[in-house]
């Protein structure tokens, strides 16, 4: 194979936009979250749009170095697993809130996944799906961590360890996502 002039300059110029964008992206998810928690949840739900756009911008740019990788020859091409394309931590809360709202307001994890496999499945992304340490896949592990950040929200009860509730301010929010999706 013939050699290609500034290989390596054009490499190291797509990770960097990789990780700049990386970093564009978690700045937006805080924003949003920021006004979600000040109750702004039109100017939310615009960052949360403006975040989905950046998400959709990472896959393109993803599969141009994708594309230059097969093109150089250098054979590691990215793989489905490799958890550049999955959803936000953000992006967990609401579905979360509203799968609690539909059992009823607490359940327990096994029952609060299968919620919300059911609501998301046709929304998780390739990387949601690929597994991490211990062989869980992404998606339930995200869950777990966003308890942590929804009990500081005030989101959910914290009761039990081993049983999920949700507060008024829990159901608040998953009324808001509600009128936000249907309008």
């Amino acid at each position: 194979m013939a050699a290609i002039p500034n290989k390596r300059s054009v490499s190291q110029a797509m990770k960097s936009t990789r990780k700049a964008l990386k970093q564009t992206i978690k700045e937006i998810n805080q924003t949003a979250a920021d006004l979600a928690k000040k109750g702004a949840y039109e100017r939310a739900e615009a960052m949360m749009t403006k975040g989905r756009e950046l998400i959709a911008f990472r896959e393109e740019i993803a599969s141009v170095e994708l594309k230059w990788k097969q093109l150089c020859g250098s054979g590691k091409a990215q793989t489905e697993g490799s958890g550049e394309v999955s959803l936000a931590a953000w992006q967990y809360y609401a579905p979360i809130v509203r799968s609690l709202v539909v059992l009823g307001g607490k359940a327990s994890l096994t029952d609060l996944e299968a919620a919300f496999l059911r609501q998301m499945e046709s929304h998780l992304r390739d990387g949601d799906r690929s597994h991490m340490a211990g062989g869980r896949e992404r998606w339930r592990i995200m869950i777990r961590r966003a308890r942590k950040h929804m009990l500081k929200e005030g989101w959910l009860s914290n009761k039990s360890n081993k049983i999920w509730e949700i507060t008024a301010a829990g159901r608040q929010v998953a009324e808001n996502q509600d009128e936000l999706t249907k309008a």
